[in-house]
């Protein structure tokens, strides 16, 4: 029998995870888990959750080292791979570069940083050196204009789950195509490249080059770029010529701080989403919608997963909840659990007996048959007492899907 083993972490380790269990049903599955492994959703998924949910076992690199049929996928692993530890030929990796440009680390970073149009991800087979090895796929991606870290590794989790799956048949097998790396634009770079404890905005540099480095360390999760006592979301060049030193603050209000450059004023959007959370909750929407002038901001979630949208259907609070709608926020967003908005919706409808929001959510494209990481469906969590609180129309809708 075929043994896939996984190594990594994030979604992306869970998604091929899924795929190769609903897949291949004749191979195997294991799972081996980075050593900054928590076994709980945050952000991301998590690798150790999933296969403990799934019954998938979890074990060490040195356990799959003697395994003659196996198919092993690095996806965001922590450990050095060493090929001739392995009686297998088939180890790969996935790396966010097109190779052998930005081999190594901060691959999510270096590009926006460094004013980069377009990166990608590239599927190599796993040498001894540092993703060195000869490539079978990659996929380019553009880096937009106003993409954050943060967006940029969005997309490099998406392409690569993309990549993978494509090439999964091909790499089972063994074979698959394998092209030499170039020599040339070759380029490296370590973990200590970057010291993330000691991040500060250089303000003496052009706009493009502050607007890079807010643009490149701009990954919620993990930091925001701090300056002047505030941390900094986004930001946008003006077309004002600067006549100031740069780093002079021409303008600073609750929302942004306008500041001159070597060559335009640029102005730097404060990360106020905890204000705009409480804004939200309280329902004071005058300032709420003072607070919503940076995309950033509003499209953002705090360590929950809940973002401005999330609270304002959880309170109830139509004003927002269309006002942020028609701003163009992501209806499908989910918490750390994935808990979708019709989830939090129905709650709201239960509690206040007021069903708009969550019929106003349906209308938008939310499906009713959504399912929670945990396979939770909307109606799960509705005990009997609850249940005559729920109109007949509601009713009649989730009884397509569950038997109350």
């Amino acid at each position: 029998m075929k043994t896939i083993c996984i190594a990594g972490k994030n979604s992306i380790a869970v998604d091929i995870l899924l795929f190769c269990i609903e897949n291949y049903k004749n191979c195997k599955m294991v799972c081996i888990t980075n050593r900054t492994e928590k076994g709980v959703n945050d952000w991301q998924k998590s690798l150790e959750w999933f296969a403990r949910k799934n019954n998938i076992d979890i074990i060490s690199l040195k356990d799959i080292y003697f395994i003659k049929d196996l198919l092993f996928l690095s996806i965001e692993f922590d450990q050095i791979i060493n090929p001739s530890k392995f009686q297998s030929e088939k180890l790969y990796n996935i790396h966010f570069s097109l190779l052998p440009q930005y081999k190594g680390c901060h691959t999510s970073v270096l590009p926006i940083l460094y004013g980069e149009k377009e990166t990608g991800v590239t599927l190599h087979k796993i040498r001894a050196g540092i993703d060195t090895g000869e490539i079978i796929d990659q996929e380019k991606i553009i880096i937009e204009e106003n993409d954050s870290s943060l967006d940029l590794y969005k997309k490099l989790i998406q392409a690569g789950t993309k990549i993978v799956i494509k090439n999964l048949e091909a790499l089972l097998s063994g074979k698959v195509t394998l092209h030499q790396q170039s020599k040339d634009k070759s380029t490296y770079y370590s973990l200590a490249t970057i010291d993330y404890k000691n991040l500060k905005l250089d303000t003496n540099k052009t706009a493009w080059e502050i607007r890079n480095q807010i643009r490149a360390f701009s990954f919620r999760p993990y930091q925001l770029l701090h300056w002047n006592g505030n941390a900094y979301i986004e930001c946008e060049i003006t077309d004002e010529i600067s006549i100031y030193k740069p780093g002079k603050i021409i303008k600073d209000v609750e929302t942004y701080t306008k500041i001159a450059t070597i060559d335009y004023d640029i102005i730097l959007y404060k990360d106020v989403l905890s204000k705009l959370i409480e804004a939200i909750s309280s329902g004071n929407n005058d300032l709420a919608k003072k607070l919503s002038v940076s995309s950033k901001v509003i499209n953002s979630v705090e360590e929950h997963g809940w973002s401005a949208l999330t609270v304002a259907v959880y309170n109830n609070n139509k004003l927002m909840v269309d006002y942020l709608i028609n701003k163009g926020l992501d209806i499908h967003i989910l918490n750390n659990n994935g808990t979708t908005l019709l989830m939090y919706a129905k709650d709201t409808g239960i509690r206040t007996g007021d069903w708009s929001i969550f019929y106003k959510l349906l209308d938008s494209g939310l499906s009713i048959k959504d399912t929670d990481y945990s396979g939770k469906h909307l109606s799960d969590d509705i005990d009997k007492c609850n249940m005559q609180k729920i109109p007949d129309k509601v009713k009649l809708l989730l009884q397509k899907y569950t038997v109350f």
